[in-house]
């Protein structure tokens, strides 16, 4: 359903040139408020900063954790093209929870803009990101998506809020499985230990354990899964407050971001290997320090291996359920959000001894 750029016409390049634009910023303002605010605000407050430790990046990490009153979750899906009515059903959007004054206005805790008008959740607006921050906590998922009445101009928008996943985990579960070719019809076609054993992969795939993703994450990954079958591209945020990591579902695979504790060693030797003083590195990548440890934020592209990956043959296989479906790719260190002009830095700290 995902067409590459060569398959698009000159306007649908356009319109995918200005979607990843509006995605990179999407970005760049979600790792600010994700992990610049919190962690300020954990400073102003006087209190430990929970970081993340390594065997929380790792993929598919079993970890269960208390959530974090400091973090402001969210659940956000961005799309290129506009999702059609017939999707409704598994994705609840509707009149009843568009974003106006008349909807918002029934939301406890949320302020409105007392300028509240037609166009102030376009995304070009100097209201958006005012209006998305105050929306983020809302429960269920934020929608943004292209208007469709405004086709010829490409514009971009938050168009719903408290948009419920209602796509069964076992739905989704037997949609990868297809997708992989681990079954040809049915999701229990093997008998039930084969289905429940596919539904515990269908976390691993996103990044996930089964026994320790929570209600958020779980509606995310099963969104993720959805999405593949509406054209154009998209992409999934979800920041969890028991998890203290911000996930990124999107064309390019799953990739996490965290702050993390980076050993003062471990930081000099990147700096050297990139030719930058420990001014330039504490200006354009650390949010705070200690005697010990910088702290910075890093990004981690997770990617899928052959068991995790349709079949070159495209016949049918079996599952086996110890075969891992996702490894670590990439990492970097993030210059933080206001540091335009810095570049990540490739660095290895997930399964640093």
């Amino acid at each position: 359903m995902r067409k590459s750029r060569f398959e698009l016409s000159h306007t649908e390049k356009v319109r995918r040139s200005i979607f990843i634009f509006l995605r990179d910023e999407l970005e760049r303002r979600l790792l600010s408020i994700a992990f610049v605010d919190t962690y300020r605000a954990c400073e102003e407050k006087g209190i430990p900063y929970p970081f993340v430790d390594q065997k929380e990046t790792r993929p598919k990490p079993k970890v269960f954790s208390k959530e974090s009153l400091e973090f402001t979750p969210f659940f956000i899906i961005f799309c290129e093209d506009s999702i059609q009515e017939e999707h409704q059903k598994y994705i609840r959007f509707s009149d009843s929870n568009k974003v106006r004054k008349d909807n918002i206005r029934l939301v406890p805790d949320v302020g409105l803009h007392k300028t509240f008008y037609s166009g102030v959740h376009f995304f070009e607006r100097e209201s958006f990101f005012e209006l998305l921050k105050s929306l983020l906590d809302v429960d269920y998922c934020l929608l943004i998506q292209r208007d469709y009445r405004h086709r010829k101009r490409n514009r971009y928008a938050l168009t719903h809020f408290h948009v419920k996943i209602d796509w069964p985990i076992a739905d989704a579960a037997e949609s990868l499985a297809k997708e992989l070719r681990y079954i040809s019809k049915s999701i229990y076609e093997r008998g039930e230990g084969y289905a429940n054993a596919l539904q515990q992969k269908l976390f691993e795939y996103y990044g996930c354990h089964h026994q320790s993703a929570g209600g958020r994450r779980t509606a995310a990954l099963s969104a993720a899964q959805y999405l593949k079958n509406i054209p154009g591209l998209s992409s999934v945020y979800i920041l969890s407050s028991e998890a203290r990591t911000f996930t990124r579902y999107s064309e390019s695979g799953v990739g996490r971001f965290a702050v993390i504790q980076l050993e003062k060693k471990q930081a000099t030797q990147l700096m050297n290997t990139n030719n930058l003083s420990i001014k330039a590195f504490r200006q354009g990548y650390v949010l705070g320090e200690t005697d010990t440890f910088f702290a910075v934020i890093l990004f981690i592209l997770y990617r899928h291996t052959k068991w995790g990956l349709p079949p070159p043959d495209g016949k049918l296989r079996i599952l086996r359920p110890d075969y891992s479906w996702l490894g670590v790719d990439i990492e970097l260190v993030l210059p933080l959000p206001h540091s335009e002009g810095f570049r990540p830095l490739p660095i290895k700290w997930v399964y640093k001894a």
